[in-house]
């Protein structure tokens, strides 16, 4: 008699348990887990996105690194629920879902129709990068230069800045993906945010069927090897790596640096806090925009929960603790960012007449062999 009244209890239990199994919503059967992709987003930046993301889903996210050599294709993408990257011709060209106007509406204008195409609203920008000039501020003070705020100015404290430094301008030109952030800064400078956009288009053209460099990029080009020849840019400028540049700026043999807002918060604080940065200095006959390399959010699936995911990491609390893990700018409109320099890359992006603008890394190539091909042929032409 005991051992049956053991066994019903036990039987009952089992029962029980069974149900809160098959019928409990935490099950993987009825909430399947966020698959998040990520291509060319920085390491660091990766890890971050993902624990913001488990936070607001309010459990784990199984996070995947797509492989940043191959062309970004659906056929990598075909598993992803949710992808994170550059703003680009690629990402276009992977048809995601419309993200509703709701969740783009804590974005100003300028960014919000950064990612538009065919009337549809293709990605939502999250973090926004920037190529900028960084001035050294004590060489700077000494000369009483202006703020390079036209090209001409620019120009004209690079000649100045001769009288101190060696290096008056210096760009990580080894690099593939900074060498081509300068010429983006140049030839936006030169042809202003339109003629820019038809000269991305011009390239991605040659790159496809394998021609030479398009005329308009090779005027750039010139002007930048005058640049070399005056001695207002480091004659070795295309071999430099991240080593050089902080070793130069240890020895005070710099005037000046071109890069990247995440590639400065990477060099030394004692050493960058010296800088100041500026938009890249413009031609004062051209309308611009910013050369801002956007990370976006992308719906790849019909997730039920990937809108609301979205509209939280843009959300105050969200972009707050995004800008200030990342050093990036936070995307939303309120939003505190993590500093000054941050907050200065949000503003320009939301006021400039041409908004975010991407670079020829994302504009022009859907293939990164063919990127790191014609940083190759532009490298040739640029060789005294």
């Amino acid at each position: 008699m005991f051992r049956k009244s053991n066994i019903k209890i036990f039987n009952s239990v089992a029962a029980a348990v069974l149900l809160v199994f098959l019928f409990s919503p935490l099950t993987s059967c009825s909430s399947p887990k966020l698959k998040v992709a990520f291509y060319q987003i920085p390491e660091s930046t990766q890890k971050i996105l993902t624990e913001e993301i488990s936070t607001i889903a309010g459990r784990d996210v199984k996070s995947i690194t797509l492989d940043p050599e191959l062309p970004l294709t659906t056929k990598q993408t075909k598993k992803c629920d949710l992808l994170f990257t550059y703003n680009s011709r690629s990402l276009i060209d992977l048809n995601p879902k419309q993200i509703s106007e709701e969740t783009l509406n804590y974005l100003p204008s300028k960014i919000r129709y950064s990612v538009i195409q065919n009337n549809q609203f293709y990605a939502l920008p999250v973090l926004l990068d920037h190529f900028e000039l960084a001035v050294y501020s004590t060489y700077a003070n000494e000369l009483s230069l202006p703020a390079p705020q036209t090209y001409e100015t620019f120009k004209e404290n690079l000649i100045k800045l001769k009288q101190l430094t060696q290096y008056p301008l210096i760009v990580i030109g080894s690099d593939d993906v900074e060498l081509l952030g300068f010429i983006s800064a140049m030839t936006q400078s030169m042809y202003g945010v339109n003629e820019y956009f038809e000269i991305c288009s011009e390239l991605n053209k040659a790159q496809l069927r394998n021609e030479e460099l398009p005329y308009r990029l090779r005027v750039v080009l010139d002007e930048i090897k005058d640049l070399s020849v005056k001695g207002l840019i480091h004659r070795g400028w295309l071999e430099l790596t991240f080593k050089d540049t902080e070793f130069l700026m240890k020895e005070h043999l710099i005037g000046s640096i071109a890069t990247y807002l995440r590639t400065h918060r990477q060099i030394s604080f004692n050493l960058i806090k010296y800088y100041d940065s500026y938009i890249f200095p413009q031609h004062t006959d051209t309308q611009s925009g910013l050369i801002t390399p956007e990370i976006c959010a992308a719906k790849l699936s019909d997730f039920s929960d990937s809108e609301r995911i979205l509209e939280e990491l843009v959300k105050n609390n969200s972009q707050t603790s995004l800008s200030e893990k990342t050093m990036l700018a936070p995307a939303a409109s309120v939003a505190q960012s993590s500093d000054a320099q941050s907050d200065d890359v949000r503003y320009w992006s939301a006021s400039i007449y041409g908004g975010p603008v991407p670079c020829l890394t994302e504009a022009s190539f859907t293939s990164p062999q063919q990127m790191h091909v014609y940083a190759a042929k532009i490298r040739d032409y640029l060789k005294p």
